[in-house]
């Protein structure tokens, strides 16, 4: 019996599925698993509902572990709890915030207690059902100096949870315990000499390890045995700026790895960039993977296991056996026709189609495009080590990356492997290039990062895919996710105001919908239904679910999508405050000058 339930797991043909669940009741939970979320449900997901009540932006959702309720936080400083199957407000709770609110969670299997961050600094507990008769919350932490993006709950313990703040604090709570902000916070993670805290996240099957995203474009991970939670008096007079103790960042000793885009961590791993951000961090189901949205960047999935950094893969050597891992399956049948500009180029076949997309990703030239590239050339110089042809694109890879001194190894390693390019123009070219990126290696005197911090970044775990077609600059609250139990898709909303919904392997957009007039932040998939909760500007909630197949036009698909992504290409290469102004004068201009909005209904919500 265990081997035909492994059979089934691994199944993906949802009628065979449903006959298995015929004569095999047992399989039942697997074909809820594998049914989840399909391919073909995704490409029928239309607007179902829009719940109103709020009267600012809807900054976070949050569904209840049994799925039945849905409880959303926003700007008016309320929570709303929802039963969204029947499109009904069963309360709004108030809240005592006076910012804000970013983030929301459940703290107890009955749905009872809920715990809200906000731009006001504090972290607040109430009673779901005491919150009305404006009872005195459970928990009021005026601990953090700096706005408070997200909240983190434990999933064996549910009265355990941490906040993530601007501050560069994590706090650590525990409602079993008092708490008193006259006295001391329990830090779990203290960055405040150095950078914001934006997102956290526990591992849901390693409850231990707790991922911090920052702005920069480094995650960092925790593992909670080997932290000591520290009690630190924090005033509420001091500044943030008064918490950072130096202006040298010192190495975080308690973080036990960090993980980042490859491009990104070589070019960021002795310097202090704040144009980048980790705006969201998630775990599949089995807690192996992690998909971060890099603000200001793409979307990155990465192997938590994984041991492989940018260090270890840019060595010249003839065959290697060092393994790329790279996340591309073969698939069985693939129609050239339907490659597209728009991901990155679905999944080679073979050898050839690996040269044809690195030539691609490489004329292309969006964000990350070019290390993808390389990253494609590597994994060809595994498999044909003798092309001249790979090696010369690798080495142009490295030069339009300005990384000289790789650049400079790869050159030498292939004149010698390959002497008649000593009489090509293209390598000769390539070499007086190489010589004049190491010549102009001057510095620029930003190099303020701790050596040994130095050393941990440069180790930082590679990602395995990435996700284009996305704008993430303009909020710092975007949220990703993965889609069901199998996590065989994810999610993603935009600043023009697009849902994203890839497929996990090939990276193709499956599907693109409108979302909200502006920006979409939040997308909440259901725990065991192809039912999807979103939010952003708009003052609403809206609720996605696969539309009935009678021949209807479904009015909010994108039609124009390689546009709109060629747009937000072009958008993450501005400066963000610009975008910023651009987005709203075209919202406002457009809506308000035809009368489709009047000035006082505009939705405030601050920025990133």
């Amino acid at each position: 019996m265990e081997r035909k339930t492994k059979k089934w797991k691994n199944d993906h043909d949802v009628l065979k599925l449903l006959r298995a669940r015929e004569v095999y009741p047992e399989y039942a939970g697997i074909v809820q698993k594998q049914c989840h979320f399909t391919e073909a449900l995704l490409k029928r997901l239309g607007l179902e509902y829009e719940l109103k009540g709020h009267q600012g932006c809807v900054n976070c959702l949050q569904w209840s572990a049994d799925g039945r309720h849905l409880a959303s936080g926003s700007d008016d400083t309320n929570i709303i709890y929802w039963d969204p199957f029947h499109h009904k407000k069963l309360q709004v709770i108030p809240t005592p915030h006076v910012g804000n609110i970013f983030s929301v969670k459940f703290l107890d299997s009955n749905d009872s207690i809920i715990a809200t961050a906000a731009g006001d600094c504090k972290v607040i507990v109430q009673n779901v059902h005491e919150a009305v008769s404006k009872e005195v919350p459970l928990l009021q932490c005026s601990c953090h100096i700096g706005r408070v993006k997200r909240l983190a709950t434990c999933p064996d313990q549910p009265m355990l949870f941490w906040s993530a703040g601007e501050d560069g604090l994590v706090l650590q709570y525990d409602m079993r315990e008092p708490h008193d902000c006259r006295e001391e916070a329990k830090v779990f993670v203290d960055l405040s000499y150095a950078t914001e805290v934006k997102c956290i996240q526990v591992n849901p099957t390693n409850p231990n390890h707790v991922a911090v995203g920052v702005n920069d474009c480094f995650v960092r991970l925790y593992d909670r045995r080997k932290v000591v939670v520290s009690n630190v008096k924090l005033k509420k007079s001091c500044s943030i700026d008064s918490l950072k103790r130096s202006p040298v960042v010192l190495t975080d000793t308690n973080c036990v790895q960090y993980y980042s885009p490859g491009h990104l961590a070589k070019e960021n791993f002795s310097l202090m960039n704040f144009k980048l951000a980790a705006t969201y961090i998630a775990f599949n189901s089995a807690g192996t993977e992690m998909l971060v949205n890099m603000g200001g960047e793409q979307i990155y999935l990465f192997d938590v296991n994984s041991t492989e950094h940018i260090n270890e893969i840019l060595i010249p050597t003839d065959v290697t056996s060092k393994k790329l891992n790279l996340y591309r399956p073969c698939c069985e049948t693939m129609d050239s026709s339907v490659k597209s500009d728009i991901t990155d180029m679905s999944t080679p076949t073979c050898l050839c189609e690996y040269i044809n997309r690195a030539e691609k990703l490489f004329q292309r030239n969006w964000m990350g495009d070019t290390y993808a590239a390389l990253r494609d050339y590597l994994l060809l110089l595994q498999h044909c080590p003798n092309v001249v042809k790979v090696h010369l694109g690798l080495i142009k890879c490295l030069v339009t990356l300005k990384w000289s001194k790789e650049a400079n190894e790869w050159a030498k390693f292939a004149i010698m492997k390959f002497p008649e390019l000593k009489d090509s123009k293209d390598y000769s070219d390539l070499c007086g290039t190489i010589k004049f990126l190491s010549a102009d290696k001057n510095g620029d005197g930003q190099n303020k990062i701790d050596p040994q911090e130095k050393v941990l970044r440069q180790a930082s775990i590679d990602y395995r895919s990435r996700y284009v077609g996305h704008c993430n600059t303009t909020t710092d609250i975007k949220e990703v996710n993965f889609l069901g139990e199998q996590g065989n898709y994810l999610c993603a909303g935009s600043d023009e105001g697009v849902i994203f919904i890839w497929d996990k392997y090939t990276g193709d957009i499956v599907n693109a919908l409108w979302g909200d007039v502006s920006i979409v932040n939040c997308i909440q998939p259901h725990p065991t239904a192809c039912f999807i909760a979103s939010s952003g500007i708009d003052p609403v909630v809206k609720l996605w679910s696969p539309e009935k197949e009678n021949g209807e036009v479904n009015t909010r698909l994108v039609k124009n999508l390689p546009t709109v992504v060629e747009d937000n290409q072009q958008r993450m290469s501005v400066d963000p405050f610009e975008t910023m102004l651009a987005s709203m004068g075209y919202r406002l201009s457009n809506q308000f000058y035809q009368g489709q909005i009047g000035m006082s209904e505009v939705p405030t919500c601050r920025t990133s």
